[in-house]
Formats: structure tokens, sequence, C-alpha cells
């Protein structure tokens, strides 16, 4: 009851206060004053507003009236009616015939369809437009502005380097103006905000180029600048969000999801759901990182809804279809997952969708007469996707074709290299022990046998009874498998012979002709390959299982070594050998 009473007041003080309005005559500057009390998407300002827009079209002053359909537009919550705001605008401006008012109002509706409406096809259209319009203009603040948006664009399709360089041109306008002494604060604050969103920009084209030195550098003095001037608000939450970005690469957890947090607070506050869609995005991947499964689905959910709602999605956000995916199989609920698969095939035909259209429609309206001076004719859309469909079809079936004949070169390569593997063991007449004298080949994995006449100079530093003795003992250290052991180093064999490591390193480098890493490494991976040839069972074995048989210390340096030794990988000298032995593999 209490309630109704208050509602009652309420409109009956608005009714006296629009009556109020009507008789009295309000100059202009009395109704900015008033209007300009609210906040951004508060229609009660409209009341006065309305009066402004009457009042200007009662005059016929049509400057006066475009900037009070751009007040309604700030103040109306709709989308739907900001566009139509806009189209009274474009009306208007055309009616006065100045040009760059005409460029500013498709300019105004592009920002429309981009930041309420999230359709970046409409917003390019009308950003194009405005571009005609600019061509000829001296107002270097609305080209600017035009130049901004369109580094959205290109900065969506992921042409990095060239969002690059549209931020890099609009940050250095926008700050130059800002500093100038003697210019109106509302012209500062426009410039300023110019200028923070355009350096915000490209520290993402940094972030996403992986440049981090640079994002960071202006990360940080984002944030400085706004903590000067603190009415930037939204410039704040961009901010921080890039911020939360950076700590979450520095895997600094607890500060991530603070700045994350208090730019989801400032987002919503501000309606702008494109980043607070990222800033889902980025504390859904936190929670998930940290353990908190629950929470993160409640933030990818976030992304959904505003994916159904504006049909619009990133390829940084999309990611979050496939946590869902993940843990709708995890959860076992069939539902789930069909429901998040769709929407994941969804969100990814959308972009196949504006993708090739954006892109060749920037390309020949606007980088064609930017750069090179002349206008390319617009390709239709449907052209364009059939063009980029059988383009697809034709480079996918030249890939599988090449893929096709290169597994057929591979093959034919791998089953030489393993003939000439079989070959060096010598199947059949093994009788399992090592060669005296080995070399590595380093252009090609295979141990050389130096042959018994081959001769060569060195100046003798040892004694020849020395030499043989070292040699010999070599033999038994080989005979006792004794280089299974793991961890041996140079020194540990040299005790074990009865020598120096000076001596010993020496032996094998001019008399053996090979380092001692590289000699233990091909006493293991012959002693092993041995194994396998001689007896299928350890073909069943695992990797991890075979390197710890022949010493050594993972599967990853027994994989390198044993490819660098046998021209193959151990899976495939697997394969092979099964393929021989005509047995699948148990």
């Amino acid at each position: 009851m209490q309630n109704q009473k208050r509602l009652i007041t309420l409109i009956l003080l608005l009714t006296v206060n629009i009556f109020y309005c009507q008789k009295k005559e309000y100059t202009y500057k009395e109704l900015s004053t008033l209007f300009n009390s609210y906040p951004e998407n508060d229609e009660r300002a409209m009341v006065f507003v309305n009066l402004y827009i009457d009042k200007a079209r009662k005059e016929q002053n049509l400057k006066k009236l475009i900037a009070g359909y751009e007040e309604a537009i700030y103040f109306t919550g709709q989308p739907e009616k900001k566009l139509q705001l806009g189209d009274s605008i474009i009306i208007t401006a055309k009616k006065s015939g100045n040009s760059d008012q005409i460029s500013r109002a498709y300019l105004g509706k592009g920002i429309i369809y981009y930041y309420n409406i999230r359709n970046f096809r409409k917003a390019l259209e009308e950003y194009l437009k405005a571009f005609q319009y600019s061509k000829n203009s001296d107002d270097a603040y609305l080209k600017n502005k035009i130049v901004y948006h369109l580094g959205i664009v290109k900065s969506y399709l992921g042409y990095y380097e060239e969002a690059e360089a549209h931020f890099k041109q609009t940050a250095f306008y926008f700050e130059e103006i800002m500093n100038q002494k003697d210019i109106h604060e509302i012209i500062r604050q426009n410039n300023e905000s110019g200028y923070l969103n355009s350096i915000y920009r490209l520290s993402k084209c940094y972030y996403d180029l992986e440049m981090h030195s640079k994002e960071d550098s202006l990360i940080n003095i984002g944030l400085q600048k706004i903590g000067e001037n603190n009415h930037q608000t939204i410039e704040y939450a961009y901010f921080l969000k890039a911020k939360g970005r950076q700590m979450i690469r520095n895997g600094d957890i607890e500060n991530a999801f603070k700045s994350l947090r208090s730019a989801e607070d400032i987002l919503k506050r501000n309606q702008d759901y494109a980043s607070l869609a990222t800033v889902n995005y980025y504390l859904g991947k936190l929670y998930w990182n940290t353990g908190n499964k629950g929470r993160s689905v409640f933030y990818f959910k976030k992304i959904d809804s505003l994916v159904r709602k504006f049909n619009f999605i990133t390829p940084e956000t999309r990611s979050s279809y496939e946590y869902l995916i993940n843990y709708a199989k995890n959860q076992n609920n069939d539902n789930m997952l069909l429901y998040y698969s769709h929407q994941l095939v969804k969100a990814d035909s959308v972009m196949i969708s504006d993708f090739p259209k954006l892109s060749s429609k920037i390309r020949k309206e606007y980088d064609s007469e930017h750069f090179a001076g002349e206008k390319k004719i617009l390709v239709k859309d449907k052209k364009i996707i059939s063009i980029v469909y059988f383009l697809s079809i034709a480079v996918g079936g030249l890939l599988l074709i090449y893929l096709y004949f290169d597994h057929r070169r591979k093959e034919k390569e791998l089953t030489v290299r393993y003939n000439l593997l079989l070959e060096r063991f010598e199947l059949g007449n093994q009788d399992s022990k090592f060669k005296d004298i080995v070399t590595y080949d380093q252009k090609t994995p295979q141990i050389v046998v130096r042959e018994p006449n081959e001769t060569y100079v060195v100046k003798e530093q040892y004694s020849a009874e020395i030499i043989e003795e070292i040699k010999a003992k070599l033999k038994i250290f080989v005979e006792k498998k004794q280089f299974l052991n793991k961890n041996l180093k140079l020194p540990d064999v040299a005790i074990l012979l009865g020598t120096n490591r000076t001596t010993l390193s020496y032996i094998l480098n001019d008399h053996m002709n090979v380092s001692f890493p590289d000699y233990i490494k091909l006493l293991r991976i012959n002693y092993i390959t041995n194994l396998m040839l001689t007896d299928k069972k350890y073909l069943n074995y695992k990797i991890e299982s075979l390197a710890e048989m022949c010493g050594m210390s993972n599967r990853q340096v027994f994989r390198v070594h044993f490819r660098q030794i046998n021209g193959m990988s151990p899976t495939d000298f697997i394969r092979k050998r099964f393929e021989e032995l005509n047995q699948p593999k148990v």
C-alpha cells in the first residue's frame, strides 16, 4: 500500500513538472543543464530532451535538432529506439547539406550498431558511409574517430598490424589536442576519452601480436592517466580488464580476480556487454584453472546468454563453449552436451559468415581509397561466400592429395632406413655383441664401423700398451653391459676401467673417433634395438620401459637418441617390425 502511494505521488510530480515545463519557455542552455543532471540511459531525462527537440523543431534549427536527437540517444535505454533516433539525425543532417554533419550522423549510427546491438556488419556499412562524406573534410577530430572505429573492425578481423597503425594515429592526434592549453573542458575530455580508448585498443593489438612489453607499458600508462582523471569510468574498466589479463599471464591469480571483478561491476552499470563477455570469459577461465568448475560454468553460461541476445561472438570468447562442452561430458549430461555443441556450431557460423564479408568490404571501400586513392566495385556477399566456399574445397582437396603423397614418400624413406638398420645388425648372424670401434656420422643417423685396414696419423700421447689395455677393458665393459647403469659420467667409467678421465677421453676421441656421450648413447640404443630385433616380446613394451631398460633417464631423451642413431622414432621402428613379422601390435 505504501509503495502504491509513492508511485501515485511520483506520477503526480512528473505530471506537474511536465505541465510546468510546457508552460515555461526554457532556453537550450537551461534544458541542457536539466537533462545533464541524469546518468546515461536514464529515461527520466527524456522529459527535458523532448522539450529541447520540440523547441529546435519549431525554430527549424537543424543544428540544435541534431543535438537534441544525439542527447535522446544518450538517455534512451532501448537499442531499437536509439537506431530510430540515429535515422532521424541522418535525415536532418542531409537537409542541412553539410557533409561533416552527414558524416557524423552515419558514424553515430554505426556506433549504435557496434556498441548497443553488436552488429559488426551493419556498423561497418555506416562507418564506410561516414568515411565517404568525410574525405574532403577539414574536421580532424571527425576523421580520427572514423579511423578509430575502422581500426576496431580490423582488430576484430585479425588484421592486428593494420589496426595497430589506426590506433597509433588516433592516439597521437587525441593526445596532442587534449594537452593543448586554453581549450574547453568538454573538448579536452572528449579527446582524452579518444586517447585512452586508442591506447587501450593498441594494447589489445600488442596482446594479440604477443608483444607483451608494449602491451604492459600501455596498460600502466592508461591506469596512471585515469588515476589522475577518474571521471573516465568506462575506460577505467577497460584497463582493469587488460590488467587482469596481464596478471593471468604473470600468474598473479589473486590480483587478476580483483581487477576483473572490479571491471565486471563497472561494465554491468554501463551495459557494455561485449567487454563484459570478455571479462566473464577470463573469470570463467580463472575459476576453471583454480578448480571451481561450478563458478566457472556460471560465467561461461553468461557468455552464452549474451550470444543468444546479440548473436555476437569473438574468437576469444568462443573458447567458453569448449569449456562448457568439456563440463557437460564430465557430468554425463547429454542434453547439455548437445545444446552447447549446437551453440558452438552456431557461434562458428556467425564468425564464418561475418569475416569474409567484413574483410572484403573494408578492403574494397576503405583500404583501396585510403592507400591507393581509387575505389573498386563491391562484390556481392553471396558471391564472396561462394568463392570462399569453393576455394576452401579446392585448397582442402589439394592439401589431402599433398598429405597422401607426402605420407607415401615418408613411408618409403622409413622402409629404406629400416632395411639398412636390419643389414647393419646382420639378423640371423648377430652375436648380440657390439663392434669395438664405432663412430657417429652427423649427416646420416647411422653407426659407421671403421674398417680394420683404415689408418690415421696422430701424435700419440700414450703408449700402445696402455691404449690396447684400455680398449680391452672397454670390451669387457660392453660385454658386462655396465653401460646400462643410469647417470653414467666419464669419471665413473674411468674409475671402472682403472684409469682417469683424461686418458679415457683421449682414447675414445682419438682412437675410436667418438665422444664419451655418443659412445654411451650408441651402446644403449644398439642394445635395446638388438633386443627388439631378437625377441618380439620387447616390441610390446612401453617407451618408458624401453628407456628404463637401456639406462636412459626418461622417454623424451630415449626418443631423441633412438632417432639420432637409427634414423627413425622408436614408435616407427616398432610398427615396421610388426609389419615385417606380419603381426598386429598387442
